[in-house]
C-alpha cells in the first residue's frame, strides 16, 4: 500500500497515521484541507440542515494577539450566508473548557473587526467543539449554548453561538452515525462514502502519507520544544521561590523587598506571592 515509504524513521509514524481518526486534530486538519464537500456534509448534520454550502475553508489558521495569548483554529469555514464556523476536535476534556470556547468566539470577532467597522457588521459565528467524551456531562448528543437576558428569558441575539457535539453519542441518527464515523480509523468501516473515500486517499496515497509524516514530525518536535520550555520555566520558578524565601529569612525582608532584590519582574510578583 505504501511501498515507496521505506524510510525506517517513518515506519512508526506511518503506523500511527493508520490508527488516526477524525478525532485526532492533526488528521482532521489534513482531512479538511481544501475539502469543501466533506465540510458541507459535516456542517449540515451538526446544524440539522440540508442547504448549507461552504464558500471557504481554512485549516490551522493562527491568529496572534498583541495583548496576550493568540489562538490556532483547527478548521474555519464560511457558508453562503457569510456565517463563520470554527471547528475544534478534542480528545481531551481539558481542551474544550467553556472558557476556551469563549476565547475562540472572541478571537473570531477579532479577525473580522477592522478599525472603523461598525459592530453591526460582525458576522454570525459558531464555535463548534466535537469532543471524544461528553465534556458537559448531561448525556445529551449535542449542546447549543446561547446568551440570554436572564430577567426576560429572551435571547440576547448577539449572533455568537457555541455548540458542543458529544462524541459518545451512538444513537441511530445522522449525528450519532457521524460520531461513529469520526472515531473510526479504518476507512472501509466508515459508513459515509464522502468521508471514507477521503480517509482512504490520505492513508493509502504515497504523496499524502509522506505529507502526513512530515506534519506529525513537525508537531512532535514542537511539543517536545514546548515541554522543554515549560520545564525550564518551572525550574526557574522553583529557584526563584527558594531564593525569595532565603532572603526573607536571612535578611528579614518582606516578600516584595526580596523579589525586588532579586530583580524579579513586578508583573510576576502576584504569581510568586500566591506560591509563598
Amino acid at each position: 500500500m505504501i511501498d515507496t515509504l521505506m524510510n525506517p524513521k517513518w515506519q512508526e509514524i506511518i503506523e500511527k497515521i493508520q490508527q488516526m481518526t477524525l478525532m485526532d486534530d492533526i488528521f482532521f486538519n489534513s482531512f479538511m484541507e481544501n475539502n469543501k464537500a466533506s465540510m458541507e456534509y459535516i456542517l449540515n448534520i451538526i446544524m440539522n440542515r440540508y442547504d448549507l454550502k461552504v464558500h471557504s475553508i481554512r485549516t490551522q489558521h493562527t491568529i496572534p494577539n498583541l495583548y496576550g495569548r493568540g489562538v490556532r483554529f483547527d478548521v474555519l469555514a464560511t457558508d453562503q450566508y457569510g456565517r463563520e464556523y470554527d471547528f475544534e476536535v478534542q480528545n481531551a476534556n481539558s481542551g474544550a473548557t467553556p472558557q476556551r470556547a469563549r476565547y475562540n468566539s472572541d478571537m473570531l470577532d477579532l479577525i473580522k473587526m477592522n478599525a472603523g467597522d461598525e459592530f453591526t457588521e460582525l458576522p454570525e459565528t459558531y464555535v463548534i467543539f466535537i469532543t471524544a467524551k461528553d465534556v458537559l456531562g448531561y448525556g445529551l448528543p449535542i449542546y447549543h449554548i446561547e446568551r440570554y437576558i436572564t430577567e426576560l428569558n429572551q435571547p440576547f441575539n448577539d449572533k455568537a453561538h457555541i455548540i458542543y457535539v458529544n462524541g459518545e453519542n451512538n444513537s441511530d441518527t445522522p449525528l450519532g452515525q457521524l460520531m461513529r464515523d469520526f472515531k473510526q480509523s479504518n476507512p472501509d468501516l466508515i459508513r459515509a462514502k464522502i468521508l471514507s473515500d477521503r480517509m482512504k486517499y490520505l492513508k493509502s496515497t504515497n504523496e499524502e502519507v509522506i505529507k502526513m509524516c512530515n506534519i506529525v514530525e513537525e508537531y512532535t518536535a514542537k511539543k517536545v520544544a514546548e515541554a522543554s520550555a515549560r520545564s525550564r520555566d518551572e525550574g526557574m520558578r522553583i529557584a526563584n521561590l527558594n531564593n525569595i524565601r532565603s532572603i526573607m529569612e536571612t535578611q528579614h525582608l518582606s516578600a516584595i523587598e526580596a523579589m525586588d532584590a532579586l530583580r524579579i519582574d513586578k508583573a510576576q510578583h502576584k504569581q510568586y506571592m500566591a506560591l509563598l
